[in-house]
């Protein structure tokens, strides 16, 4: 299985393609950290303004009054009200932390899945599928292999994007003078699952390219899927919602849709959908792995019974 898993990595590494889906990867994560930083300074300046108009001193008042009203301002920030305060801001500064420090998983999830299928299409494009099997009689183990290269190339991604992600993030909350919250559990759950995420569409792609054999084919049906069919999907369950079935499930059925929710794994479809009441963060990364188990068996299963001379 080390033999197997080197010679995937060779053929995988010794390929342009990796090394042009990364530099891409690069690209969409450092837009994808502008926009959400722009949008996180937004909201954090519109709560300044607003904390600054509730806690300015009302006009119309005498001197005394001044004096008595500040003072009961400083007396109800060193409340017990304030620190429940202090508390959620910390943890709502958290939530667009997590939200930068997984800047570009959109496009990064994509590319990692068009990767894989090349792993996996590449052997029958260029007829090397008849040979890898010959000189691996047992078929589960070239799969295993593929799935655990592809594996490290989706753990590859997640690195360099997150480290692009915590650096320029980092560096927007101290020049704000603001917590990074890297220290905070919301954000290093969002960074951690994302992990998960990034390795479990690598499978998904090994599965997609093992069910459609041609490079060309597989690649188009994964990428409309994910980008049309995705936002095709949200549509069609809000016109549903909205016509049809007015209950929460139609809306919280966005989960088991693996874009979606993969979005949601790091907190990102509550932002999407509004207020939508949705499960907890952990039933996303539940149903990313029954689709990779899924997708990954099938695939095995069809590749050791299929004719592929």
């Amino acid at each position: 299985m080390t033999r197997l898993i080197r010679s995937e990595l060779l053929k995988l590494r010794t390929t342009n393609m990796w090394w042009i889906f990364l530099l891409t990867s690069l690209v969409f994560t450092g837009l994808a950290v502008w926009i959400n930083i722009e949008q996180t300074d937004s909201d954090l300046t519109n709560h300044y303004e607003q904390y600054n108009q509730d806690s300015a001193t009302p006009p119309g008042m005498s001197d005394e009054e001044k004096a008595r009203f500040e003072e009961d301002q400083r007396q109800f920030r060193e409340s017990e009200a304030d620190r429940v305060a202090r508390a959620h801001a910390a943890a709502q500064l958290a939530k667009y932390a997590a939200n930068i420090y997984t800047s570009g998983q959109l496009f990064g999830l994509l590319l990692v899945m068009l990767l894989a299928i090349l792993v996996i299409t590449n052997e029958f494009y260029h007829q090397t599928a008849t040979a890898t099997f010959l000189a691996t009689p047992k078929r589960t183990r070239v799969i295993v292999a593929k799935l655990i290269t592809a594996s490290f190339a989706g753990a590859l991604f997640w690195l360099v994007s997150t480290a692009i992600s915590i650096g320029v993030g980092s560096l927007y909350f101290g020049s704000a003078n603001l917590t990074n919250s890297l220290g905070h559990w919301t954000a290093q759950q969002s960074v951690l699952l994302n992990l998960l995420v990034y390795v479990l569409w690598a499978i998904f792609g090994i599965g997609v390219g093992v069910l459609i054999r041609s490079q060309i084919g597989a690649t188009i049906t994964a990428a409309v899927l994910y980008t049309v069919g995705t936002w095709a999907a949200v549509i069609v369950l809000s016109l549903i919602y909205e016509l049809v079935i007015h209950e929460d499930w139609v809306m919280e059925s966005a989960v088991y849709i693996p874009p979606l929710a993969s979005l949601h794994v790091v907190g990102g479809l509550a932002v999407l959908l509004g207020d939508t009441d949705l499960p907890p963060r952990w039933v996303g990364a539940v149903v990313l792995i029954a689709w990779a188990v899924v997708l990954g068996t099938v695939g095995t299963l069809i590749t050791r019974k299929r004719d592929i001379a």
